[in-house]
């Protein structure tokens, strides 16, 4: 152990054998975090990395630091100054001190060349999960899907997002769990999905703009065949700022409802396919409360669709991708809400 020492100074040593340390430089807000009453809890994590990393469009993985809402990226700097970790103790004194009495020295355990830096990221959390969740389609009662063996949770663990980040952005893209296995659906899916959620209301007279117990509803959607979490996350996305993403109730904010669904029948039919302008309107408002009628009409899908004549209308661009498997899986139950109820009436 090499020793400096002068006279009136308080000795320095460095340790032979040096630990491995790395310094992380914590911004303000992540400090302040830390130091508040109750804490919470931060974490760092990683994607996967890609199988093939010369892949075309292959992703590097790197680790990120969370915290409940927000995403930093850890980046190694290098260094130039001499930068230790000390830790006091008590040594030996030297032969000509001419006592046994133990010297308190400032020991340098490791010494620190690079140090981690973190940097907010700027990530659409709804791109990230578009990218990585496979597409759910039900095509005459037939579901059309490849799972990824990914539940919620474990797809969380290893995505360079948040937690609240991570959720909003599971809500946005309309992401459910089914089997064990983590999708997002098609515009045709959603709508049957969506038909599903009204006429379940009805027969249960539940109001969709008052509050409701999210689960309730999927329950009864789930017994008609359809993922009952879809229809909860349908539920989610369209309510009101202050039902929250993770709270057990739903109440759905009216003119968010009305354009969702348009957008979506327009969606489905494909953006290639017209639509009957005078069938499209009367579809739309079946698929949703009689109370909501009079909010059917064009000004509330504006800048959604496409008229190529006064007559007829198509959604605005390309058709969603279709379903990225062929393989069948479950088949939908043939008894439909939407089928015995017809068209929907106020009760």
């Amino acid at each position: 152990m090499a020793t400096q020492r002068d006279e009136g100074a308080v000795p320095f040593a460095i340790s032979h054998e040096l630990q491995q340390f790395r310094l992380l430089e914590l911004p303000p807000e992540i400090v302040e975090l830390i130091d508040s009453p109750d804490p919470p809890q931060l974490c760092i994590k990683s994607q996967v990395p890609p199988s093939d990393p010369n892949a075309p469009n292959a992703k590097a993985a790197y680790a990120v630091l969370c915290t409940p809402n927000k995403t930093f990226q850890l980046r190694q700097v290098q260094t130039s100054n001499s930068v230790f970790i000390t830790q006091p103790t008590a040594l030996a004194p030297p032969p000509d001190h001419g006592n046994d009495i133990p010297v308190p020295t400032t020991q340098a355990i490791a010494s620190c060349t690079t140090t981690l830096e973190l940097h907010p990221v700027a990530v659409s959390p709804a791109s990230t999960l578009e990218e990585l969740l496979p597409i759910y389609d039900i095509v005459d009662g037939e579901v059309d899907a490849i799972g990824n063996a990914g539940t919620k949770a474990s797809i969380l663990e290893h995505i360079p997002l948040s937690e609240g980040q991570f959720d909003q952005g599971w809500i946005e893209v309309l992401a459910f769990e089914v089997g064990g296995h983590s999708y997002r659906p098609t515009a045709n899916t959603t709508t049957q999905v969506w038909k599903s959620v009204v006429a379940a209301a009805l027969a249960e007279g539940v109001k969709l703009d008052t509050q409701f117990l999210t689960q309730d509803i999927a329950k009864l959607v789930a017994e008609e065949g359809f993922p009952g979490d879809l229809a909860a996350t349908i539920c989610k996305h369209l309510s009101t700022a202050e039902q929250g993403l993770n709270g057990p109730w739903s109440c759905l904010d009216q003119g968010k409802t009305v354009r969702f669904v348009g957008t979506k029948l327009l969606q489905a039919r494909g953006g290639s396919s017209s639509y009957s302008l005078l069938d499209f309107l009367e579809t739309w408002k079946e698929n949703l409360p009689q109370a909501w009628h009079s909010d059917v009409k064009l000004s509330s899908i504006e800048g959604a669709y496409d008229q190529p004549t006064t007559s007829t209308i198509t959604a605005k661009g390309a058709a969603l991708p279709a379903a990225q498997a062929e393989k069948p899986g479950t088949k939908a139950s043939a008894r439909k809400w939407h089928e015995k109820f017809g068209k929907m009436r106020k009760r």
